[in-house]
C-alpha cells in the first residue's frame, strides 16, 4: 500500500490535473539524474535568466528541478494510493491539450513551473508567449524537452491569440500574466483557464525591526515587473496595517504571488491566508519552500508544485 499524501491541508498535489495522469516513469528517471548529476553546462547556460548572475544560476536551476522532482514523487504516490479518488478534485480532467501562456521574464523558470509538470504527466503542452520572446521561448522549451525526452512539450509557432482561439472545452490554458488578460482569454475560449496573476510579494510579521531589515534585503533584489518584487510590508497578516502604521487600503488590496511570513523556523509548512500562499521567510529574505507559490484566488492557479 502506498503512503498517503501528507501535505498540509489545501496543499495536496493533484489540484490542477486529475491524478489518473501519473508522471511518466522514464522522464522521472531522467529528472532524477539531472537533480543528482546537474544540468550539462551548455544546456544550463542556454536556459539562464539574464537577470540572475551566472554564478548563481546553477543553484537556481537545481532548486527548480529538485522541487519538480519532489512534486512528481508526491504525485506518483498520491495517484497510486487506494483512496486517490477521495482526494480534492482537480480543476482539469487532462483529456485535452495544455496551452501555456508565459510572461516576458523568467522564461526557463516559468517553463519548468507552468508547463513541464503537465508534460511530465504525459499531457501534450504547447508553450506560447509574446511575439518578441518567440526565439528564447523556443530555445528554453526545446532544451527542457530534450533533457527529459518529452516530445509532447513544444513551443507553438502561431501567435498566442491563435493558440487560445483554437482551444476546445477539453483543453486547458495556463496563463501567467495580468488579471485583465484573464478576462480577455476567458472571453474567447471554451477551454478551462487557470491563471497566476499575482504581481508582488507581501512581507508580514510582528517585529517591526525585523520587518524593516528584511524589507531592505528584498528591495535590493527587486526587479520592476517581477512577481517577486516587494509590494508591501504588513504587521500581523496580509490585511493588517502597513509597517508605517497606516491602515490597509480596502479599495486597493494587494494581489501577491505569495505572502512571506517572518518565521524562526524555515521548516514550517506553507499556509493559506486569504486565498494566497503564506511561506516561512527568514530575516535575509530566504523562504523555506516555494510549494504553493503563485496560488491565485482570482485566476485559479492552485500554486506551483501542486499540479
Amino acid at each position: 500500500m502506498s503512503p498517503p499524501d501528507r501535505s498540509p491541508e489545501g496543499f495536496e498535489v493533484g489540484r490542477a490535473v486529475a491524478l489518473r495522469h501519473r508522471p511518466v516513469p522514464a522522464a522521472l528517471r531522467r529528472l532524477r539524474a539531472l537533480v543528482r548529476d546537474g544540468v550539462p553546462a551548455g544546456a544550463a547556460a542556454g536556459l539562464r535568466d539574464p537577470r540572475i548572475p551566472a554564478g548563481a544560476w546553477d543553484s537556481v536551476l537545481a532548486r527548480e528541478l529538485a522541487l519538480t522532482l519532489s512534486w512528481a514523487a508526491r504525485r506518483a504516490l498520491a495517484g497510486a494510493a487506494p483512496d486517490a479518488g477521495a482526494l480534492p478534485g482537480a480543476a482539469w480532467s487532462g483529456d485535452g491539450t495544455v496551452v501555456a501562456l508565459l510572461p516576458r521574464h523568467g522564461h526557463a523558470v516559468h517553463v519548468i513551473r507552468r508547463a513541464l509538470p503537465f508534460a511530465l504527466c504525459g499531457r501534450p503542452v504547447r508553450v506560447h508567449g509574446h511575439d518578441v520572446d518567440r526565439t528564447v521561448l523556443r530555445r528554453c522549451t526545446a532544451t527542457v524537452a530534450e533533457l527529459l525526452e518529452l516530445p509532447g512539450l513544444t513551443a507553438g509557432d502561431e501567435p498566442a491569440s491563435a493558440a487560445v482561439a483554437g482551444c476546445g472545452p477539453d483543453d486547458l490554458v495556463v496563463l501567467t500574466g495580468r488579471v485583465a488578460t484573464v478576462a480577455k482569454v476567458r472571453a474567447v475560449t471554451t477551454a478551462r483557464v487557470l491563471a497566476a496573476t499575482g504581481d508582488c510579494v507581501v512581507l508580514v510579521g510582528t517585529d517591526p525591526a525585523r520587518l524593516r531589515r528584511t524589507a531592505e534585503v528584498l528591495r535590493r533584489h527587486d526587479h520592476p515587473e517581477s512577481c517577486t518584487r516587494l509590494g508591501g510590508v504588513r504587521v500581523g497578516d496580509l490585511h493588517g496595517p502597513a509597517l508605517d502604521g497606516s491602515a490597509a487600503d480596502a479599495s486597493a488590496p494587494p494581489h501577491p504571488s505569495a505572502v512571506y511570513r517572518l518565521s524562526g523556523d524555515l521548516g514550517e509548512p506553507p499556509l493559506a491566508q486569504y486565498g494566497y500562499t503564506c511561506l516561512p521567510c527568514d530575516v535575509d529574505g530566504v523562504v523555506g519552500t516555494l510549494v504553493g507559490f503563485a496560488r491565485d484566488p482570482i485566476g485559479g492557479w492552485p500554486g506551483d508544485f501542486l499540479v
